[in-house]
């Protein structure tokens, strides 16, 4: 039995790195929501959608003038709604801004003791 114990993310770009945090009602783990332009972005990983390995990066935009979410269909264009790792680096677009993302995931893997597990930046 395993458990993940926390979950980063890295940009490559800024090597700035953040915490993911979970929510008791979500098996996902959030990035704090920040602004871009006229925008509201909150990141999610889905640590249960796994593909090729890795989880699926999801993201729910807001506009801050008039509340509403953008639709999946309107982000699809964008490529910002499902962005799924490549070489376990993520490419988030929307307009023209561009995040490059590492995950990095500490996990606890139970057998007669534990032992902690953490992923490195390669």
């Amino acid at each position: 039995m395993s458990e993940f114990v926390s979950v980063r993310i890295v940009n490559l770009d800024t090597n700035e790195e953040k915490v993911l945090y979970e929510r008791e009602d979500s098996e996902c783990r959030f990035v704090e929501p920040f602004f871009y332009k006229n925008y509201e972005i909150q990141l999610r990983f889905h640590l249960e959608e796994i593909i090729n390995g890795e989880p699926t990066l999801d993201a729910d935009i807001k506009d801050k003038t008039t509340g509403k979410c953008l639709s999946k269909r309107e982000g699809a264009r964008d490529g910002w709604h499902h962005t799924q790792a490549n070489e376990k680096i993520y490419d988030f677009r929307f307009d023209d801004l561009r995040l490059r993302l590492y995950i990095i995931r500490t996990m606890r893997v139970g057998f007669s003791g534990n032992v902690t597990v953490e992923e490195q930046k390669t």
